[in-house]
């Protein structure tokens, strides 16, 4: 069956974040093979994400503040040495906890063309769709797409934080704003991967209130320094692959 010339009617009767993380997991206990892959762009993810951290904190760190710093305090012992130590580590932390963050949204985007390829192989599990001809400027226009979109999401965080100044509407109006971007990589991961382009116009129209639905769990991860930012492309991952689980299931219901 051809999924671009015999489209089934796609009925969600429920969806949530929690009901997409748990088909997330169910998805990768049913479908063989899907594990190994997840595990495998994970690691890229954390590697792309503790690499960028790294390598710009010590740029920040050896190559703009440490210098300025130590020609404004100089360097040894006495007061205004000791007042420049303790302004170095304030700054470097705020300023390490900015990147981090950056980073993290960076190598999150740059999952999408994996995300895509999970998605493929769940929608392969339920029925046959057409496999795309690969050309070199195909990937290139993807990677470029990818690329530009993952700079994008770099700016993001940083004009949510301006946002979150906003007296009393500040914080939600962030957490509805983050809750829309991380739950829309969901749906719009999957409706990519259809070759149907008139199905995924109706689709999208349908589906416009469920990033808000599933993306409030990864958002209140991100609101979690540390912790929950190693979780964060986890459960982005599970919700990636529970939403197109529970869409091809609800087309053979």
């Amino acid at each position: 069956m051809n999924d671009s010339n015999t489209p089934q009617k796609v009925s969600l009767q429920k969806t949530d974040a929690i009901t997409v993380f748990r088909a997330g997991h169910q998805a990768l206990a049913e479908i063989e093979g899907l594990r190994g892959l997840v595990i495998r762009g994970l690691f890229l993810n954390y590697l792309i994400f503790f690499g960028a951290t790294i390598v710009l904190n010590g740029l920040f760190y050896f190559q703009v503040l440490s210098p300025i710093i130590n020609w404004l305090f100089g360097g040894g012992e006495g007061f205004w040495a000791s007042v420049g130590t303790v302004l170095l580590w304030s700054i470097q932390l705020t300023v390490s906890a900015v990147i981090a963050l950056v980073a993290l949204r960076f190598s999150v985007e740059l999952m999408s063309l994996w995300h895509q390829s999970l998605v493929n192989r769940i929608i392969l599990n339920f029925r046959q769709i057409e496999e795309s001809e690969f050309s070199l400027s195909a990937l290139w226009t993807e990677l470029r797409y990818i690329l530009l979109e993952a700079l994008k999401s770099c700016i993001f965080p940083l004009l949510l934080l301006f946002v979150g100044w906003i007296p009393l509407m500040g914080l939600p109006l962030v957490f509805v704003l983050e809750s829309h971007l991380l739950g829309r990589q969901s749906v719009i991961v999957y409706l990519e991967s259809l070759t149907n382009p008139e199905e995924a116009v109706e689709l999208r129209k349908k589906w416009r209130w469920i990033p808000l639905r599933i993306g409030w769990l990864p958002t209140i991860l991100a609101f979690i320094p540390l912790i929950g930012w190693l979780f964060l492309p986890l459960t982005l991952t599970y919700e990636v692959i529970g939403f197109a689980y529970l869409v091809e299931k609800s087309r053979k219901s």
